[in-house]
C-alpha cells in the first residue's frame, strides 16, 4: 500500500513538473504573439504616417502649381457644404423667422 501511494506521489510530482514546463511554453508563445502584434501595429502606424505626409506634400504641390484651381475647388466645396447644411436645417424646422 505504501509503495502504491509513493508511486502516485512521485507520478504526480512528475506530472506537475511537466505541467510547469508546458505552462512556461505557453507563456513564451503568448509573449511572442503579443510582441509580434505590437511590432505589426507600430509598422502600420509608421506606414499610415508616411502616407499622410505624402498626401499633404502632394496637395501642397498641386496648390502651388494651380493656385486658381485650388481656390475654385475650395469655394465650390464650401458652397456645396453650406447648401447641404442649409437644407438639413430647413428640413428640421430651424427656419429663421
Amino acid at each position: 500500500m505504501k509503495a502504491e501511494v509513493l508511486d502516485k506521489v512521485i507520478g504526480a510530482g512528475a506530472t506537475a513538473a511537466q505541467l510547469g514546463v508546458e505552462v512556461g511554453r505557453v507563456k513564451e508563445a503568448v509573449a511572442e504573439a503579443v510582441e509580434d502584434g505590437m511590432n505589426a501595429a507600430k509598422r502600420a502606424v509608421k506606414q499610415g504616417r508616411r502616407a499622410a505626409e505624402d498626401l499633404v506634400d502632394d496637395a501642397e504641390h498641386q496648390v502651388k502649381q494651380r493656385p486658381l484651381s485650388a481656390v475654385g475647388v475650395s469655394f465650390g466645396i464650401g458652397l456645396g457644404l453650406g447648401a447641404v447644411i442649409g437644407v438639413l436645417l430647413a428640413r428640421n424646422g430651424h427656419r429663421s423667422k
